[in-house]
């Protein structure tokens, strides 16, 4: 049978999709089949369930655009990091003993910003934005002696808009992924010769384990905060090699990162050749600004401050207010928003560049892979070019985000089930997950919102009621 997570109420006070904003309703069934036998026996159907569909979360990691949805993949992916750095959910507690690192990689300057910085840290005084005297060549302030707030909306934007290089910076931010690809190759081989080895004897000592986390700056360009752990040859359950405890991994990489760079078209030079480094240098490369610290787990406050701090990052917004939560799919639409200057013109430039013919294909061949039907920068346009993910692994690094759906989902069933007093079974009695029964689902799309019709009834064509919490505004599938 299928299980509904509970949250906000129906009519009747009937509670669904674990408080989802936005829940997706469907309309379909679950059948189950005996192995043995071939016998068919209808499992669930939405015909029963209030105008006749099934809802379900709709699984958005941003806060602003659904918190309870948001709320449970920031729990997921804290259990995730956790996982890798303490043990658990599969992962061997003697995990805890392998060197780690918790590494930043930001993004070179485009241009000065608004910026707030602070002496001593986050508690020291406020020092001044950027002291400098003079004008830029557009005859605009060089400088900016004003000591921002928090608040201040100017952070993140540039002095002047007109020396801001807003193609590099979209054409980089795009490019993130391959840049990353082209660093853990690198770190590997830096490994590797360090130590002595071949790649392929790197990989018979020791496996370098990793979980990413991109994070949008207030610019609009992307930063990546990774965990690098180093495992025996075998993963998690097996030791180390020995010369992993120094620094040797840490130096490795600081090598690597201060050289690395991806060839790619300038936007602001009109150079397409993707085949070598522009004439001023111009690549993709990591900024200067480049943070590797050892992790040293002293106790459970400390694995929990690691994976706190990582999985923070995954629910924000590219804007505040999530006004680019969803793609912009014209520039009538981007009109429409509500966007600082700066976070404007970034998409602007993104269509500007993808409507390119000739700068998206350079582009893609920098990237190595075709855009399909819609440029690149199109599609991703509401990230600023970024099209990457906001959080990734490598396979050995710990559980994934499926298992831990799982082990949630029959945790709800088994709840769900003593509650009322019986045993989780099949369509046939068996336990749940016997391996002598497959499930079976069909199911079709029936729109987006919480459906607050009269219970039985069919949905109107098009109708879409927006569950408790969501705006008005909110981009509805099928409208």
């Amino acid at each position: 049978m299928v299980s509904v997570d509970v949250g906000v109420s129906l009519p009747e006070n009937r509670p669904v999709a674990g408080g989802c904003s936005r829940p997706i309703r469907l309309s379909g069934h679950v059948d189950h089949v005996d192995v043995g036998t071939g016998e068919v026996r209808r499992a669930f159907t939405s015909a029963g369930e209030p105008g006749g569909v099934l809802h379900v979360r709709c699984g958005n990691r941003r806060e602003s655009a659904c918190p309870a949805c948001s709320a449970v993949y920031k729990r997921d992916a804290r259990r995730l990091v956790l996982a890798g750095l303490a043990g658990g959910k599969g992962v061997p507690a003697s995990v805890s003993d392998h060197p780690a690192w918790f590494v930043t990689l930001t993004a070179p300057s485009f241009g000065p910003v608004h910026s707030r910085r602070q002496r001593g840290g986050k508690t020291g005084p406020v020092r001044a934005c950027h002291p400098r005297r003079g004008l830029c060549p557009h005859g605009k302030p060089a400088g900016c002696h004003e000591r921002h707030h928090e608040a201040d909306s100017r952070l993140g934007s540039p002095l002047c808009p007109d020396c801001y290089a807003y193609g590099r910076s979209v054409v980089w931010n795009a490019l993130v992924p391959r840049l990353w690809k082209a660093t853990r190759d690198g770190t590997e081989s830096a490994v590797a010769a360090a130590a002595g080895l071949t790649v392929a004897g790197l990989r018979r000592a020791a496996r370098l384990s990793f979980v990413k986390v991109a994070e949008m700056q207030a610019r609009g360009v992307v930063h990546l905060h990774v965990v690098i752990r180093v495992d025996g040859p075998d993963g998690p359950g097996s030791a180390p090699p020995a010369w992993a405890a120094g620094e040797l991994v840490a130096d490795a990489l600081r090598g690597v990162l201060s050289v690395v760079a991806v060839p790619a078209p300038d936007p602001d030079a009109l150079t397409l050749d993707t085949t070598a480094v522009a004439d001023d240098g111009w690549a993709v490369r990591w900024g200067a600004q480049v943070d590797i610290r050892r992790i040293a787990l002293e106790g459970p406050a400390d694995v929990s401050r690691v994976s706190n701090y990582l999985a923070k990052y995954i629910t924000k917004s590219a804007a505040a207010g999530g006004e680019l939560d969803h793609p912009v799919r014209s520039l009538a639409a981007l009109g429409r928003l509500t966007l600082p200057p700066h976070l404007r013109r970034l998409v602007e430039t993104c269509w500007r560049l993808g409507h390119d013919p000739v700068f998206a294909v350079a582009l893609d061949a920098a990237l190595g892979r075709d855009s399909g039907d819609i440029p690149r920068l199109v599609r991703w346009a509401h990230q600023a070019g970024f099209g990457g993910h906001w959080l990734s692994k490598s396979r050995a690094y710990s559980t994934t985000f499926t298992a831990l759906r799982t082990v949630r989902r029959v945790w709800s069933r088994t709840i769900g089930a003593a509650m009322a007093g019986r045993v989780p079974v099949d369509a046939f009695g068996r336990p749940d997950g016997d391996p002598d029964t497959v499930i079976l689902g069909a199911w079709t799309y029936a729109g987006r919102g919480l459906y607050a019709g009269d219970h039985g009834d069919d949905p109107p064509d098009g109708m879409s009621v927006p569950a408790a919490g969501s705006g008005s505004d909110v981009w509805l599938a099928g409208l």
